[in-house]
């Protein structure tokens, strides 16, 4: 099977080292992969012999045949989550060669695009499509589209069963969990010299945390950092080792009992990762409960979990898979002081810990196992395949006239499912999705509308302003000639007042005086 899997990000994205996990187990099953990514080819560096070719958007577009060694196309497209970039390339691409369709979900793209723009739902509603997109990354899912584009599916895969509540019920969905490689990460005594780099007094309890910070994670690593802060005032001298891309913006920010116990390391090579979580005592997640966190689950957590130490995370995602105090430890509000005391709690009974650390591995074993996952994410491919309509995906994706009328192409599939149900079935299913269908051309048809309306009324606008800007002009320029004749009064005046003053004036007074005499006698 020639799998495509289409990144919205290069290489050194977050999503590319769970994806070079899976191409590995697909290769050993024979399966050939390969990774359309935007841009930045030179990022293939990032893995060491990596089981899948990298390819850029555009040229797998300009020959779609020229992806796989054996000359023909993908006979699978996994789009890595439902952004902007990725829902385009796919459009084309499936103009093209219209091929089975897996859509891959691991956030909760409306809530991240949202605050992304800066904007709550209710101000977002109000905004134009071309605002929208002006303004939002292409990275970045349309809060208004990548549900159509789900909806155009033919297998959606979920990274946590609460994620379910985002594919549309016409869509088959699968639950497959992030996989881990046990080989790789795996319990181990913790290397006393890499205690003293990091500079770790014998002392010192350890806390790590991998993971980079952005606009959505930043409060919780910053929370986590002021915890160790209270943890070291509780009398228990603790380092937090932090790794990973961009450095920590907020350290003059803390108190200085948490600065001084933060190191951070930057970005280290993959191969020293699990050396590195072997330092530490006890593993933290922090967040708090709210939509980001609870549709989402952290790639580090299946890492860390398999490394045999105990866990602490928010009460969200796929926590109510755990038993609160047997393989993790939950946090209900997030805060410093929760953490804190979580953290404490498990310093001062280091076998309970110990069997934590034992059961948060067992977990690991028993639902991150890469080995597993892949399995379960070619199972979901081969139900793309079985299911794959090749007529109607030619009828549906080969007729588009707008890349971005996904939700015209939505209601266009929809049609084609109600005239493949057996009419003799009794069931209402074929009518919903007419309705359906057509709710959302109607839908479609009212929002162009509007924003054709509103575009007219933005161009009145601006011609107003631009005539109000030439009334402007006109102004400024009859007073600069206003201005320039009153210089020249000015300038009369006072010739007339030297000239009133000469000697010459005063000479010729009479016979000034004996004209206008004159001219009264006339």
């Amino acid at each position: 099977m020639n799998i495509l899997f289409v990144l919205y990000g290069d290489l050194t994205s977050n999503s590319a080292n769970p994806l070079a996990l899976y191409a590995r187990e697909f290769a050993v099953q024979g399966h050939s992969c390969a990774v359309a990514i935007p841009d930045n080819l030179e990022s293939i560096r990032e893995h060491a012999n990596p089981a899948f070719r990298p390819v850029l958007y555009a040229d797998a577009l300009n020959n779609p045949d020229a992806v796989f060694p054996d000359g023909r196309p993908a006979d699978v497209v996994h789009a890595w989550t439902p952004r902007e970039n990725v829902r385009h390339f796919v459009t084309s691409y499936m103009a093209k060669r219209p091929t089975p369709l897996v859509v891959y979900l691991e956030d909760h793209e409306f809530w991240i695009s949202c605050r992304a723009l800066g904007l709550e739902e209710e101000a977002l509603v109000r905004q134009t499509e071309q605002s929208i997109v002006d303004r939002l990354p292409g990275a970045l899912s349309h809060p208004f589209r990548y549900g159509s584009f789900i909806g155009m599916a033919d297998v959606a895969v979920v990274i946590q069963e609460k994620l379910n509540v985002e594919v549309p019920p016409w869509v088959r969905c699968e639950t497959v969990m992030p996989g881990v490689d046990l080989d790789f990460f795996f319990p181990r005594v913790a290397d006393s010299v890499l205690r003293k780099r990091y500079g770790v007094a014998e002392n010192e309890r350890v806390i790590v945390y991998p993971g980079g910070i952005n606009g959505f994670t930043r409060p919780g690593i910053e929370t986590l950092c002021r915890a160790v802060g209270l943890i070291n005032r509780l009398g228990y001298p603790c380092k937090l080792l932090r790794t990973g891309p961009f450095a920590l913006d907020f350290m003059d920010e803390l108190p200085q009992e948490a600065a001084h116990a933060v190191v951070d390391l930057g970005v280290i090579p993959r191969s020293d990762l699990p050396d590195l979580l072997a330092l530490a005592d006890v593993f933290v997640q922090p967040g708090k409960i709210d939509p980001f966190e609870d549709l989402r689950l952290p790639g580090k957590l299946p890492e860390i979990l398999a490394m045999g130490r105990p866990v602490v995370t928010p009460d969200v995602n796929i926590a109510h898979l755990f038993s609160d105090g047997v393989d993790a430890v939950l946090t209900r509000t997030g805060t410093a002081e929760e953490i804190a005391a979580k953290c404490v709690a498990l310093f001062s009974d280091p076998q309970h810990a110990e069997r934590m650390g034992q059961a948060g591995r067992r977990f690991a074993e028993k639902n991150f196992d890469i080995k597993t996952q892949a399995i379960c994410m070619e199972a979901a491919y081969n139900t793309a395949c079985t299911h794959f309509d090749a007529s109607m995906a030619a009828e549906v994706w080969q007729r588009q006239v707008d890349d971005d009328s996904v939700d015209l192409l939505l209601a266009r599939k929809l049609n084609f499912l109600a005239d493949s149900y057996d009419a003799k079935s009794g069931l209402e299913v074929p009518s919903l999705l007419r309705e359906h269908a057509r709710l959302i051309e109607a839908k479609k048809s009212r929002v162009n509308g509007l924003e054709a309306a509103m575009a007219e009324r933005d161009a009145q606008i601006a011609g107003l302003s631009q005539a109000v800007v030439e009334r402007d002009r006109q102004i400024a320029s009859l007073n600069q000639a206003v201005a320039g004749r009153q210089e020249q009064i000015i300038g009369l005046h006072q010739e007339v007042s030297v000239l009133q003053q000469s000697a010459s004036w005063r000479i010729t007074s009479p016979l000034r005086w004996l004209g206008r005499q004159v001219k009264r006698v006339r």
